[in-house]
């Protein structure tokens, strides 16, 4: 039981090295992943450094054959069609879709980090396309991100969730979701405009519920954060003027004209100045296009719709450029300019046609992205089934093939054993029974020498009374032949001398018996002397005391005494029967 025990726990042991290893393995990679993504981030916009990058990688997986690298490979590919905040392009970006699902199919869920990366990503491509697909998506990282404990992305996925909340209206989930995703940054210096961001995220939030002066509150914090750093980074500096644009906003809903104006008119000269048309600067000119509106400032309405007209060119995306031409229909259905109204509508018509056709298109491409990417996946689990189900049917024929073994064997073993075990117990039964025919030999041997020994002492017995008698005629008898009676007393003399010779060679036939019989009385009483241990052997052959006496020519009752001492000191009570207990020692 205890071996089984042990082997139980050595197996355990090992369990736990293997899956230690595995996962020592694992997280290795996930971090090498995070390195490569942090290397590759700062490339942004070098594509020959991007592509260099992604070919040592390949190389690397070529040389090694580690897929860590291919995956790796793979991965650095989203950054060809990368664009950043500011110049950001939904035609590139829905690029990276295909290569995305080929990198999912390609890690199977084996690296967290990768796993992700790509779930964040295609939440964000499917955000507006298909806000519920995209949820799944982010709900999925999270849940992943959450139980590795590393964080690789935890804080934005939570921002992006916070983001998708709002977007449908819930805005007391999306402030819980903006608040864990501030909670989880940690406040080091490359976090600094996340942690602005989270504030600005809380003012818009504020400002849909309805509550202007928590908003403002939100976004002078906002505003603070970045300003406590003096060298502020290009999009830190660009995200600063954003946050202040957005307060201005609250202000002009808050009907401060003063404040709003001033505030949006420095994003405005901002963006003017940097030449940047990007969603963010055609928001900033509808509101300032309302807020002229609002408080009847025609000359400045007309200035902004004329900018706005001029920067329409190098807007490329469709829907700023329906915002660019409802703002200046806006301002001619004021001054009405029928004439300018209708052309617009004409314009807004195209550009809303366009836009739906580029929107169709966009979403025929990605259901069939989606539709290749389901049949690829279909496919690669059918193949892993199939994969699985040989390796399950090849694993499960050798474990059959090795129990037949190992039966086989088994039997064989047992036979053996069996076999042995008989020629064993058949050798060993013939030696019992030659070891019987001797022992009973030599008891009947031994009898005999005590019968014999018995016999010479009653002769001795017998011959000395006979000795004594014709002792006691000459004492008697006058007239005796001295001569005959010596002769006679010579031969009975002779006779006990025959006898006791006799005795003592029957006595000491058995002397080895007697030696190992002394060694361990001794041993066992080591108080009693050599004459008491001389006794014991007569004991023990059950000797009289009279046939002591004549033995060791004493009297019987010293014989007796010699008994008595011999069983005060084995401590043995006067009921007791010592020659039975000397036999059993």
């Amino acid at each position: 039981m205890k071996n089984k025990i042990i082997k139980v726990l050595i197996a355990l042991v090992f369990s736990v090295i293997i899956v230690s290893c595995g996962s020592s393995e694992k997280e290795e990679a996930n971090t090498y992943f995070h390195n490569i993504n942090e290397e590759v981030s700062k490339l942004v916009n070098q594509p020959e450094k991007i592509k260099a990058l992604q070919t040592k990688e390949q190389k690397k997986y070529e040389s090694t054959g580690d897929r860590k690298y291919q995956i790796s490979s793979r991965y650095i590919e989203l950054f060809f069609n990368y664009d950043n905040a500011e110049t950001k392009n939904d035609e590139n970006a829905i690029k990276q879709i295909p290569v995305v699902y080929e990198l999912l199919i390609l890690n199977n869920n084996e690296y967290d980090y990768i796993t992700i990366a790509c779930d964040f990503n295609l939440a964000h491509q499917f955000e507006h396309q298909s806000p519920k697909l995209a949820m799944q998506f982010l709900n999925d990282a999270i849940k992943i991100d959450e139980k590795s404990g590393k964080k690789y992305y935890l804080p934005h996925l939570y921002h992006l969730k916070g983001r998708f909340l709002f977007n449908s209206k819930n805005y007391s989930q999306a402030l819980i979701y903006f608040k864990k995703s501030l909670l989880s940054l940690d406040k080091i210096r490359h976090n600094l405009i996340f942690i602005s961001s989270m504030h600005n995220n809380f003012a818009l939030t504020y400002e849909k519920m309805g509550n202007i002066d928590l908003a403002i509150q939100e976004a002078k914090e906002a505003v603070r954060i970045l300003e406590t750093e003096r060298n502020l980074k290009p999009e830190e500096t660009a995200f600063l003027v954003s946050v202040k644009g957005n307060m201005g906003f609250y202000y002009y809903k808050k009907k401060d004209f003063y404040e709003a104006e001033k505030l949006l008119l420095q994003e405005f000269e901002f963006y003017k100045k940097d030449k940047k048309s990007n969603h963010q600067s055609i928001t900033n000119l509808t509101e300032l296009f309302d807020l002229y509106n609002e408080t009847d400032q025609n000359n400045k309405m007309k200035e902004i719709a004329d900018y706005s007209e001029s920067i329409e060119s190098e807007t490329a995306s469709i829907s700023d450029k329906i915002l660019i031409n409802e703002m200046i229909q806006s301002y001619y259905l004021k001054m009405n300019d029928t004439e300018m109204v209708k052309t617009l509508c004409r314009k807004l018509i195209t550009l809303h046609n366009k836009h739906e056709e580029e929107s169709n298109k966009k979403l025929t491409y990605i259901s069939d992205v989606l539709n290749n990417f389901t049949i690829k996946s279909i496919n690669q689990k059918h193949q892993y089934t199939i994969e699985t189900q040989k390796f399950k049917n090849k694993l499960m024929l050798t474990a059959i093939c090795l129990v037949f073994i190992i039966f086989g064997v088994t039997i064989y073993i047992i036979r053996n054993i069996n076999k042995r075990e008989k020629e064993l117990a058949s050798k060993e039964k013939i030696i019992l029974m030659k070891n019987k025919t001797i022992l009973e030999q030599d008891l009947k041997r031994q009898e005999e020498k005590i019968t014999n020994l018995h016999l010479n002492l009653n002769l001795k017995i017998e011959t000395e009374k006979t000795f004594l008698e014709n002792i006691k005629k000459m004492k008697k008898l006058k007239n005796v032949d001295a001569e005959q009676v010596i002769t006679d007393l010579f031969l009975k003399i002779n006779n006990l001398i025959q006898i006791d010779k006799k005795n003592h060679d029957l006595i000491n036939e058995s002397s080895l018996e007697n030696k190992q019989f002394i060694q361990n009385l001794s041993e066992r009483f080591p108080s009693l002397t050599n004459n008491e241990l001389k006794f014991c052997v007569y004991y023990k052959l059950d000797f009289s005391s009279k046939e002591i006496s004549l033995l060791e020519n004493i009297t019987e009752g010293s014989a007796r005494v010699y008994k008595t001492k011999i069983k005060t000191k084995m401590n043995i009570g006067k009921e007791s029967i010592l020659n039975t207990y000397l036999k059993s020692i």
